[in-house]
């Protein structure tokens, strides 16, 4: 599977979008490489053994979408910032990364609506994220690409025969798109969308569901997360979480309850905790 590539590429479609000026087509180039990887510890400085917390055996693993199976956040964040600025918000100066991450980042749209316009009538917050998911697939469906190493770990799942499904906080619209794009449609046994559940992430109720619907229990089950909101989530239902610290600090993940955190599928602290668990799968 190959690496991701960059996403500050224009795509040509949008040339064509009434939506953007001339000086917001320009800015598509560069705002990808400003929001940062975090500086989350690599692989290599973890050479100790890490048994995940999953009683034996294990059978199921369960995902969040963005930013976790695909490195989806620069794309939000410039959709976010550019759609913003448009309508003057923050006195009409852009929003910062550090803005995004904390107040943005793995929430569902109808909280966002509250967090971004509580002067606003939910009608009109709602028609504006409505929008802004447009625009992140339009995008989306030009530059998304697989995180590191997911293929490798989509197949351990399937030889070990384990359940598996997705649960996020994005829109269906965008969940599907984002599935389908990664050749994942096959794969995921469930999606969860959070709206459609009495709450959304951080409350539990999209893991809890994705958990009944799967027929299998938290104690032999664990999630891969990359939000705040996501990982307490997870570990409210009563999961160990793996954390996904591509552009999340790594601390504030491990606040919030990670067991670990890594940078993508190919941490060798990963591979080691699966293979750990791999002796007593099938007991």
């Amino acid at each position: 599977m190959s690496a991701l590539v960059s996403l500050c590429s224009v795509p040509s479609y949008v040339q064509n979008k009434q939506f953007y000026s001339t000086n917001n087509l320009s800015k598509i180039a560069t705002v990808v490489p400003q929001m940062s990887l975090s500086s989350s510890t690599t692989s290599n400085q973890h050479k100790s053994k890490c048994l995940l917390p999953v009683d034996a055996p294990l059978k199921a693993i369960l995902f969040d979408i963005d930013g976790t199976l695909c490195d989806s956040d620069p794309i939000h964040y410039y959709a976010f910032r550019e759609m913003l600025q448009e309508i003057g918000f923050n006195g009409g100066a852009p929003i910062s990364e550090e803005f995004f991450i904390k107040n943005i980042s793995g929430m569902h749209n109808d909280e966002l609506c509250h967090v971004l316009f509580p002067d606003w009538d939910f009608e009109r917050a709602i028609k504006f994220m409505d929008d802004k998911e447009g625009m992140f697939r339009r995008i989306a469906s030009e530059q998304l690409k697989p995180l590191n190493g997911l293929e490798e770990v989509c197949k351990w799942i399937e030889d070990h025969g384990l359940k598996r499904a997705a649960v996020t906080n994005a829109p269906r619209p965008n969940a599907e798109l984002i599935i389908s794009m990664l050749g994942l449609s096959d794969f995921f046994e469930l999606l969860i969308i959070g709206s459609e559940c009495e709450r959304a992430k951080p409350f539990p109720d999209p893991y809890l569901k994705a958990l009944q619907e799967l027929g299998v229990s938290p104690k032999h089950t664990f999630v891969f997360e990359d939000s705040i909101s996501g990982i307490k989530a997870g570990v409210a239902a009563g999961m160990p979480v793996v954390g996904l610290g591509l552009r999340n600090p790594e601390k504030l993940l491990s606040e919030a309850g990670a067991t670990f955190v890594i940078k993508d599928f190919n941490n060798s602290k990963l591979w080691t905790a699966l293979e750990e668990l791999e002796t007593e799968i099938h007991t």
